[in-house]
């Protein structure tokens, strides 16, 4: 079965680029986040979508759009996109940190108990966590499955 996601209007030129990286960084993961959330245009830079989410507080100004981001903190970001993700009660009780948003992640089977939180990932792997968040948690709207022989 092939999963297409349909929600991501940005050009095939960003998707592609992150399909390529080895380490993704904060500002490709800020980027995907921001224009699903319409924070940002398709034709924003990284730069404008991570300044988005710090200004969003999702996301520390301690760091910078070009650092690697750990799976932990993709995990936070991610599942901040849908406003009504609920997690579990600790992810609850702390307002969504980044540590209960990882483990919520790993509940529903999306990454493994082998994933360190504190692991980077390639742009190929994130968007299959990207593409399973959105199985997981989005609407109809947002993906389409299609069986290909």
């Amino acid at each position: 079965m092939f999963i297409f996601s349909g929600v991501f209007a940005q050009s095939a030129d960003v998707i592609t680029s992150i399909l390529n990286t080895k380490t993704v960084t904060y500002g490709q993961v800020c980027y995907l986040s921001a224009v699903r959330q319409q924070l940002i245009d398709e034709s924003s830079s990284y730069e404008d979508a991570f300044n988005a989410l710090v200004n969003q507080g999702l996301v520390s100004s301690k760091v910078k759009s070009s650092d690697a981001i750990s799976l932990q903190e993709i995990s936070h970001i991610f599942t901040k996109i849908w406003p009504d993700f609920k997690g579990g009660l600790m992810y609850r009780i702390s307002g969504g940190a980044a540590r209960y948003s990882y483990k919520c992640l790993k509940d529903v089977g999306i990454l493994t108990t082998r994933d360190d939180p504190l692991s980077t990932v390639s742009g190929f792997d994130l968007l299959n966590i990207l593409s399973s968040c959105m199985m997981e948690f989005g609407s109809e709207e947002e993906c389409m499955t299609m069986d290909i022989d």
